[in-house]
């Protein structure tokens, strides 16, 4: 169900007490605890309710792409809580679970496809800006969709306040509340509501710290209390699982909606966990095998409860705590170990996972006019890497699957990755590609190097990397790299790359900062940026695949409403002495 519903209904209720963060750490504190803090990193870059934003500027600002500024608030707020004595810990995404966290029942049951969704609004906006003032399409829209380009920076927050975990063997929110209810957490930081609603034999003891209203200014947050809501409201641990399973698993399926007709729910948002919590009130407090049936018959119908029911009970208990076993390192090898440690995307090719192809204003109609096909540009490199990451498994039928859009007409849809192993490379074993990894080093064995020029079809002049990590710039190798990539495959040429690079070099030094914003967009600049952004993804998939560590990679530090004024700005007046002035000290990193 969503949030807003459920949020409206417990502070209607008088569920929710505003707080202030820095006492409630120093009151446990005070009481001899540990105040450990669960952040949901999935949504961490939603704080403050982002993507509520009703701003014309804010949005016509993520029209450029990220916000430094943004980026600071994000990083002030986990700062003071670190700063007053909070043990924070960063939970997010394993690789067996869609992005939402959540399990669709069933396929005839599906909530359908929310990236076809995505790739529409996002559509939509590009034409409304072909056709209208940038302003005025931030300002109809309900929200910019960039969310997940922030992903590398809030993980990098992330990593220097705290830990993250990742859910390997659960959901993202069933890892969270077993980790937050294991070690008597003080708090979760969440959007999602149903962290409330887990149970076993008895109640956990955090606390959820509403994301949407937590303030960075005044570090405080609304606060709802678990164990409160379930004596409220009355309920059984099993009734409490019960209200997890249909607002969190089902509502807004096609299954919901037949059943909130059935049993003659008002569906308006403000009233329909209302009707949600008067309908399950009226069931047995202890749930024995006969009311499961009745329910199942209530949600699915005459004609299917019967084969539904096992799945149905299988949800609501997936909501005990006490069935909910967190994850651990399985195959604990140093393989696994090292492909954990990455992105989940090589470990998913390794072990036969489905991947998403994800993309932010990547528009496949723009790009097909400059004669470049995404589809192939992505394959190419997947089908690369799964060869170097296959290679050993001696396996010639071995085949991944990824879920991706062909074209800008085709919807997603699953397609086979057949893997494209090196020839004529000597390979080693993974365990000597990764061997190094946690070992950086001034020297970067030819092996690796020989392994990303495979990958990305480019010849790399070996004195020119040098110079990367033999200083400290290791971590622009990543930009530089993307860059000539793009400048290779034709998606820019070297004049656009200069500007990138500048843009970079800036963002770097100077402290984030506020930048006036554009009078229109330059559209050639805005597809070029959320492309590069893209590309920036494929090449950190294509680093780790050739053996290179974290260290090779970094952010994207390039503010998008600073580009966008630079790349209108020299594109005006082309290569002019001060260009060239402005670029000579970056000789080291331009290697397109």
């Amino acid at each position: 169900m969503s949030s807003p519903a459920i949020s409206h209904y417990l502070r209607q209720n008088g569920y929710s007490t505003t707080v202030s963060i820095e006492q409630r750490i120093k009151e446990s504190k005070l009481q001899g605890k540990s105040p450990m803090i669960i952040i949901d990193l999935m949504y961490y870059d939603q704080l403050e309710g982002y993507l509520m934003r009703t701003s014309t500027e804010v949005k016509m600002s993520d029209l450029c792409g990220i916000s430094r500024m943004r980026l600071q608030k994000l990083e002030r707020f986990v700062a003071n809580m670190k700063s007053w004595g909070g043990e924070l810990i960063f939970i997010t995404n394993g690789p067996y679970f869609d992005t939402s966290g959540q399990i669709i029942p069933d396929e005839d049951d599906s909530k359908g496809s929310s990236k076809d969704w995505r790739y529409e609004l996002q559509c939509a906006i590009i034409d409304y800006m072909n056709n209208d003032h940038y302003s005025k399409a931030a300002e109809d829209a309900r929200f910019i969709p960039i969310e997940r380009i922030w992903t590398e920076s809030v993980t990098k927050i992330a990593r220097r306040y705290g830990r993250i975990l990742c859910a390997w063997d659960n959901t993202r929110h069933q890892e969270i509340v077993k980790f937050a209810s294991v070690n008597d957490a003080l708090a979760i930081i969440s959007k999602n509501f149903a962290v409330l609603m887990y149970s076993g034999l008895s109640f956990p003891r955090y606390k959820l710290w509403s994301l949407v209203n937590c303030s960075e200014e005044s570090m405080t947050t609304d606060e709802f209390d678990p164990l409160a809501i379930r004596r409220s409201l009355r309920f059984s641990t099993k009734q409490m699982r019960l209200l997890a399973a249909l607002s969190d698993r089902y509502y807004a399926t096609p299954t919901f909606l037949n059943f909130a007709e059935r049993m003659k729910f008002n569906q308006h948002f403000r009233n329909a966990f209302s009707n949600l919590v008067c309908y399950i009130r009226k069931t047995a407090g202890n749930l024995q095998e006969l009311d499961y049936l009745k329910i199942a018959r209530d949600l699915f119908g005459e004609e299917k409860y019967i084969e539904k029911f096992e799945e149905f009970k299988t949800v609501c208990e997936s909501y005990d705590i006490n069935k909910i076993t967190l994850s651990t390192e399985q195959n604990n090898d140093s393989v696994n170990v090292q492909l954990k440690k990455q992105d989940s995307f090589n470990y998913d090719i390794y072990h036969g996972i489905k991947f998403t192809f994800s993309i932010t204003f990547v528009d496949y109609r723009y790009w097909a006019q400059h004669e470049v096909d995404i589809y192939e540009v992505c394959m190419g490199l997947y089908r690369r890497i799964s060869g170097v990451i296959l290679q050993h498994k001696k396996d010639p039928t071995l085949m991944r699957y990824v879920n991706i859009k062909r074209n800008h007409d085709d919807p997603y849809s699953t397609v086979e990755l057949e893997p494209e192993y090196p020839e004529g490379i000597y390979v080693p074993s993974l365990e000597s590609i990764f061997s190094n990894a946690d070992e950086p080093s001034k020297i970067v064995p030819d092996f690796n190097i020989r392994l990303l020029e495979f990958i990305t079809g480019m010849n790399l002049d070996r004195s020119a990397l040098e110079f990367f990590w033999t200083t400290d710039q290791r971590s622009q190798l990543q930009d530089s790299l993307t860059l000539r990539y793009m400048v290779k495959i034709n998606m820019m040429d070297t004049f656009e790359a200069d500007i990138f690079q500048l843009g970079i070099q800036r963002c770097r030094r100077e402290a984030p900062q506020p930048h006036p914003l554009p009078d229109n967009i330059n559209l050639r600049a805005f597809h070029l940026y959320f492309t590069y952004i893209k590309m920036r993804a494929l090449m950190k998939h294509s680093f780790y695949g050739a053996g290179l560590d974290d260290t090779f990679m970094d952010e994207c530090y390039l503010d998008g409403v600073l580009f966008q004024n630079m790349f209108q700005k020299w594109h005006k007046t082309g290569i002019t002495d001060e260009f060239r002035e402005a670029v000579a000290p970056f000789k080291h990193f331009r290697l397109h």
